[in-house]
């Protein structure tokens, strides 16, 4: 029997959110997936000021110029000119939670006075 359900972590111990059918000392095998605080604007947790990416694209971005990038910290998960299909390739790459951005190409035309 598969079941998925909500526990609470409290004094190192799992506890379901709801009851469960299960007979006394029944063993289990768990997986967990941790999901994220929502924030608040009272938050006290840092925020991701996305300082390995950003320090990717000012090193690492030239030979992209032009294109969309799937990155997560200082790790390029992802290239091309579609954004859907980085997105797609990032994902099966194992990103998890990438951003994504387009790189300059630099070749905007001259206005002149």
């Amino acid at each position: 029997m598969t079941l998925q359900l909500e526990a609470v972590f409290e004094n190192g111990v799992l506890r379901p959110v709801e009851p469960l059918s299960l007979p006394e000392h029944q063993r289990v095998t768990l997986t967990l997936a941790t999901e994220p605080k929502p924030r608040s604007w009272r938050s006290t947790e840092p925020w991701n000021p996305l300082t390995e990416e950003m320090r990717w694209i000012k090193e690492q971005s030239a030979p992209y110029a032009g294109k969309w990038v799937a990155l997560e910290g200082y790790r390029l998960f992802a290239s091309g000119d579609d954004l859907v299909e980085v997105g797609e390739a990032a994902k099966s790459a194992g990103a998890i939670d990438p951003i994504f951005a387009r790189i300059s190409d630099n070749t905007l035309p001259f206005g002149g006075w």
